[in-house]
């Protein structure tokens, strides 16, 4: 992964009302590079879609500038952009009495114009993207009658049969569900591999964090660049959830629901994933969660496992009270602290 294909420079996207600017988001600098896949993350309204909608020469820029492949934006015209940038808006595909083959056909016509016949190398390169995102036995059926998780693969093969180096989409996994959310991102990284440069906006922060090569994360005072791994250990991540009640953290890596308890649960003995989805039962219950003996823990909770049973029992002996799911402890414990 190297090269850089789109350059911003001071770029200021928003929108104007009148001669006056009704919102802007900070001017910031940034680089997308061949090969690489971008997640745009952000809060509700901080304008992720307006950015991406500026970048894809949908709506004018407030201030600064956009390079692609060191061509100011400015400069390239409607019928060449199209042959760089390919843009797949939020919204599922719909096209009544429109086949899949015919729908995905439409992304050759940036090549010929509306009126001329694809020829056979057009034909191929529909075929292999409907081939790509698993859709070929769907190729004559339409587009109306296909789910959400279908409809999104056909809007990847749209964008592979356009054939551009860069491919921007947002939110190319909501409404579907998790399995979908994963193999549409597996798909748009196996596009990146490829050497395309492709730039999401999402809030699926999970799929985003597990398979993307960067994080442009839109926080009220400007952009922060970054890998996964940076953005987490920047601390940045958990401005994003700044006055929510939920935090990111950086032990378990995961996000939690902000809890108002003092209590300290002492998780001993047991494997590492007995021990981790013990551990994350107990936060989730609002427990401060060690892994090791301390003098004020309110609970300890000792993991015991022989010849594939598991048994949690509470506090440090065994004539404690002793479980036989984490569903258990759990109800227990809850019946506690209801009192």
């Amino acid at each position: 992964m190297n090269g850089i294909v789109i350059d911003i420079k001071g770029l200021v996207s928003g929108y104007r009302n009148g001669s006056a600017s009704a919102y802007s988001y900070p001017a910031f600098n940034a680089v997308a590079l061949h090969g690489e896949l971008i997640a745009l993350i952000g809060r509700n309204g901080v304008g992720k879609s307006t950015l991406l909608r500026t970048l894809a020469q949908l709506q004018p820029s407030l201030d600064g500038n956009v390079l692609i492949k060191g061509v100011n934006l400015r400069q390239i015209a409607g019928s060449e952009f199209a042959q760089l940038v390919s843009f797949i808006p939020s919204e599922p595909a719909h096209a009544s009495h429109t086949t899949v083959y015919e729908f995905v056909s439409m992304a050759r016509y940036p090549y010929h114009g509306w009126f001329e016949a694809l020829n056979g190398d057009d034909r191929k390169l529909v075929d292999v993207a409907i081939s790509a995102v698993g859709m070929l036995n769907f190729r004559h059926r339409f587009i109306d009658n296909l789910s959400d998780g279908e409809r999104q693969r056909v809007m990847i093969a749209f964008a592979i049969a356009q054939d551009t180096p860069i491919i921007m989409m947002d939110e190319p996994t909501a409404f579907l569900d998790l399995p979908n959310k994963f193999e549409v991102m597996r798909l748009l990284r196996e596009q990146a591999l490829k050497g395309k440069t492709i730039i999401i906006s999402t809030h699926d922060l999970q799929t985003a964090f597990g398979l993307v090569d960067t994080i442009w994360l839109m926080l009220p005072d400007g952009i922060r660049v970054g890998a996964p791994e940076d953005i987490v250990l920047s601390g940045n991540l958990n401005r994003l959830m700044d006055n929510t009640p939920v935090f990111f953290d950086l032990k378990s890596g995961q996000f939690i629901y902000k809890q108002q308890s003092n209590q300290i649960a002492c998780v001993l003995g047991g494997s590492s994933n007995i021990k981790k989805w013990t551990s994350h039962a107990l936060r989730r219950m609002g427990y401060e969660v060690e892994l090791s003996p301390i003098a004020d823990a309110s609970i300890y909770v000792q993991i015991q496992e022989h010849e594939g049973k598991v048994q949690w029992i509470l506090g440090r002996n065994d004539r404690n009270p002793t479980f036989d799911s984490i569903r258990n402890i759990c109800i227990y414990l809850k019946g506690k602290l209801l009192q």
